[in-house]
């Protein structure tokens, strides 16, 4: 209690306390005065102007570590560095040297190109304020030439470019109602992040209509600031209406974090008053904060779009202390701000948000509500659930009869919501009348990757395909994505738009090299494309690849290119936006319909059973008060079929289902057409893109070098699962109890869906519908060779229905049984039996034709639409036909920071 008065009676007597700083600004070798020069402490309103004969005082509450600057026009700035250690008088004096580098105006303006202009706008971002900050518009610089730029190459670590400013950046904030001189001595920036440094004085701008708006944006912004956390630190506060304070635990193999905050309390967070957290004075004035490990804060009265949590609509910030504490002084200001890190909110600010170090709130700022009563827009929660769809082809046009690949991904108005959200895209070829052909392709993790052959008596014209999701249909037609798609007569093709590469500084670079070798039946070309951003440090991305041969495929400009679709992010809804969210997230393909009961007494609420086949997939829904269903989750190709019924507990059929047929969204109100013109095609048999062209020839090793896997080697096929226990660690646990919760529990990551029991398959055997508890009442974890687990939306999503809960697959050692006698086999007695198209089968593309036989030529020759780098590389072996001379290499796709890549490549063999 004595510390925490003692540490109050400061707080109280620091206004009352003014410090003196006096001295003079002389020149350098002659020491005449400097009349008028400009002397003030940095981050600071605190300054004067020097009198005739160069002497200034400086009057105030002054920080317990300070920067005292002395500036004159054409004079080098002077900074000395100081501690005010309690003193009462300080006296410091200042010697200016001639500035003999000094360029002007006109000059530095001259030196101004398209190559600065992008420098500044990133410097602006990085400096004044983030794109999506509302402050940004309110904040400029307006003497923009006084800054240049330079690309630094260090030996052994990343390149950078740095920012110089030959003056003082004069700053214009009406966000907050300060004038800002600001003396740049270090900017730096790269991908792996930024750093700025100088010295700043603040003066208040003059409009005093706008003084009342002005204090209370000042006093939330201190509100919701680093400081104001650690003087309530310093303070004892036994807790704040501004913060909540967690401690961020490390994440847990055997859990996985979900994106509620209410189930991570406790499990990744743990609430921490903030009269807990560890200080004591060092006994020169300043005080250490200890901090028990990363700290996560929540600004409970500051709303604010996150993708951390689902169901937290305010900021969040994270701070760590890499030694474990930092010091401030009494006023909560950092004494080393490299002792304390920053993410999140708080790391989101620049100098827009900045106030200086003097600033005291006018007004005692409270909280509207705290945590629990932060009511969240519905039309913000609607626009964070949005997606669309981007994605291109092998090449700009087709003819009829040809086959057509595209790739892509979706595009989430909120990425923490990708994994749960759509799972089903579909595609329709369409003209400005009519829908001629439907495609259903997966969605896996985002990724957009199909193929149709086009219709050979499909007439030529101007098509376009459109993309979109069963959820999508909630939103707008601006959701919808369009991309064209010319049908042109094979006697003609366009002619080609001249390729233009813009190599200007600041934009990813592609780097080509390959070479050629020749095989009997085809030539083969070793392809490296490296990937280095404007610093020439290698960087990695996820991109859709195409080659063509450059002679047979014309070069046509497309409007609608990924950069362009990435505007869809930055549009908001309108403010009458109204649904009522009909159209339901689709995780694999679905069935909608009703029950009609035998007799109108009969409840429609009833449990509807849907099997697949002979159990290949299985799963159970509820019927509504209406009698409707809605079931989803099956993955299939082609057409299945699918067994329906409700069935009592006897497991016998009742009442009769009717499917409620899918509608498609209206026609768009127009359609995107590529721009070209036609020339006739020379050769009378022009190449064509056709599937059937080769034959796909399986990969296969030797036996005697290289063990055939078995298919529980092979997980039967159903990939990686995301946790596993082997027989060793199985050993020794004593029952299951201990080994579920070393593997962890499942969560229910459907939007809206409850998740039934897991299904178990032991020794490659599905038991759907089986209580977990009746099969491992059978066998102990001794008797169990191995345990997996897919329990995340990805993973588990290939089992269809029957894994919505999740999937345990057991291995048994050989002479244990493996789980109770039962005949799996359905019957379909009662069950009525419906063909349900599936995803649409097509065929890969063949970028591994076989070594013996001949590679006719065709215009594309290859095609990924799910390429990824390694430490900025890519490399393939590419199949050449004989006769090509060029290949024309697209690559569309970002970095794995997001910035977007659209590049054209030709390559001349």
């Amino acid at each position: 209690m004595r510390i925490r008065l003692l540490i109050f009676g400061l707080f109280i007597t620091s206004n009352l306390f003014a410090q003196t700083i006096t001295g003079t600004v002389r020149e350098k070798g002659s020491g005449l005065p400097l009349p008028f020069a400009n002397v003030f402490i940095s981050n600071t309103t605190l300054g004067k102007a020097t009198d005739k004969e160069g002497r200034f005082r400086i009057t105030g509450d002054l920080p317990q570590e300070i920067e005292v600057v002395a500036s004159f026009v054409g004079y080098i700035t002077e900074v000395k560095k100081i501690s005010t250690g309690g003193k009462a008088e300080i006296e410091l004096d200042f010697e200016l040297e001639i500035n003999e580098s000094n360029l002007t105006e006109i000059q530095l303006k001259a030196r101004r190109d398209k190559n600065w202009e992008r420098e500044f706008r990133r410097f602006e971002e990085v400096f004044l304020a983030l794109p999506d900050d509302p402050y940004k518009p309110k904040i400029e610089i307006t003497n923009p030439w006084v800054v240049d730029f330079e690309k630094v190459k260090v030996q052994g670590a990343p390149n950078y470019v740095k920012a110089t400013a030959q003056e003082p950046l004069k700053i214009i904030n009406e966000a907050l109602g300060y004038e800002v001189d600001y003396y740049l001595q270090d900017f730096r920036v790269s991908r792996a992040g930024s750093r700025f440094y100088g010295q700043v004085f603040y003066e208040s701008l003059g409009q005093d209509s706008l003084k009342e708006n002005w204090d209370e944006v000042r006093d939330e912004n201190y509100y919701q600031s680093i400081r104001f956390l650690n003087q309530a630190i310093l303070l004892n506060s036994t807790d704040t209406a501004h913060f909540r304070v967690y401690h961020a635990l490390a994440e847990r193999l055997d859990r996985i974090r979900t994106n509620d905050l209410t189930m991570e309390i406790g499990e990744t967070v743990v609430p921490i008053p903030v009269d807990s957290i560890l200080r004591r004075p060092n006994g020169d004035g300043t005080f250490r904060i200890f901090l028990p490990g990363r700290m996560e804060i929540h600004h409970i009265d500051k709303p604010w779009k996150n993708d951390y949590y689902t169901n937290v609509y305010h900021a969040i910030s994270w701070i760590i202390a890499p030694d474990g504490y930092y010091d401030v002084d009494r006023k909560g200001i950092l004494i080393n701000p490299t002792q304390l890190v920053l993410s999140g909110y708080m790391g989101r600010q620049r100098m827009a948000r900045i106030l200086p170090l003097d600033f005291e709130p006018k007004s005692a700022y409270l909280a509207t509500g705290f945590e629990g009563e932060v009511v969240q827009n519905p039309l913000e929660k609607s626009d964070r659930l949005r997606e669309k769809a981007w994605f291109t082809t092998n090449k700009p046009y087709f003819y009829p009869g040809e086959t057509a690949w595209l790739g892509g991904h979706m595009l989430y108005q909120e990425p923490a919501w990708s994994d749960t959200l759509s799972r089903v895209l579909y595609v329709d070829l369409l003209d400005q009348d009519s829908i001629y052909q439907s495609y259903t392709f997966p969605l896996e993790e985002g990724r957009i990757s199909g193929g149709f052959e086009i219709p050979a008596s499909l007439p030529t014209g101007d098509y376009a395909l459109r993309g979109y999701t069963t959820w999508g249909r909630n939103y707008s037609e601006s959701d919808q994505f369009l991309l064209p798609l010319p049908i042109l007569d094979p006697g003609f093709k366009p002619k080609a738009d001249s390729l233009i590469q813009e190599g200007v500084f600041g934009v990813i670079q592609i780097q080509s090299s390959f070479s050629i070798s020749d095989s009997l039946s085809y030539r083969v070309m070793d392809l490296d494309l490296s990937f280095l951003d404007e610093f020439q440090n290698p960087i990695d991305a996820t991109f859709v690849l195409s080659l063509t041969d450059g002679e047979e495929v014309p070069f046509l400009h497309q409007e609608n290119d990924l950069e362009k679709a990435l505007d869809w992010l930055d549009k908001d809804l309108p403010d009458d936006f109204v649904t009522d969210f009909s159209c339901p997230i689709e995780y694999g393909i679905s069935v909608r319909g009703n029950f009609i009961p035998d007799n109108r007494r009969m409840p429609l609420a009833q449990p509807i059973t849907i099997v697949r086949g002979d159990l290949e997939d299985y799963g159970q829904v509820q019927s509504d008060s209406l009698g409707r269903f809605w079931a989803t989750g099956m993955y299939y190709r082609d057409t299945a079929q699918i067994a329906i019924s409700a069935v009592n507990e006897r497991l016998r059929s009742f009442g009769s289902i009717e499917l409620i047929p899918f509608s498609k969204p209206d026609l768009p109100a127009s359609l995107p057409k590529l721009t070209y013109e036609l020339e006739r095609v020379s050769n009378e048999n022009p190449l064509l893109d056709t599937s059937g062209d080769y034959i796909l020839l399986e990969e296969f090793v030797k036996e005697e070098v290289k063990e055939r896997d078995t298919m529980a080697d092979r997980n039967y096929g159903y990939g990686i699962p995301n946790r596993e226990m082997g027989e060793e660690e199985l050993a020794k646990m004593g029952d299951w109890t201990q080994v579920f919760g070393k593997l962890a529990l499942f969560g229910n990551y459907t939007f809206g869906e409850k998740t039934g029991p897991p299904l178990i398959i032991i020794n490659g055997q599905k038991l759907p519908g089986m209580d977990p508890a009746e099969i491992f009442l059978t066998i102990v974890p001794a008797e169990v060779e191995s345990i997996k687990v897919y329990n995340d939306n990805i993973s588990k999503s290939i089992f269809g229905m029957m894994g919505y809960g999740g999937v345990y697959m057991i291995e048994t050692k050989k002479g244990f049984k493996s789980g109770p006698e039962s005949d799996r086999k359905f019957n379909s007695e009662g069950f009525q039996i419906f063909q349900i198209p599936g995803f649409t089968d097509f065929k890969e593309f063949p970028n591994q034709p076989p070594s013996d036989q001949f590679l006719k030529r065709k215009p594309t020759i290859y095609w990924d639409p799910f390429v990824e780098t390694e430490n900025g590389i890519f490399k393939s072996q590419v199949k050449v036909p004989y006769g090509v001379k060029v290949i024309r290499v697209k690559l569309d796709g970002r970095t794995t920071d997001g910035e977007v890549i659209s590049k054209v490549l030709e390559l001349r063999l």
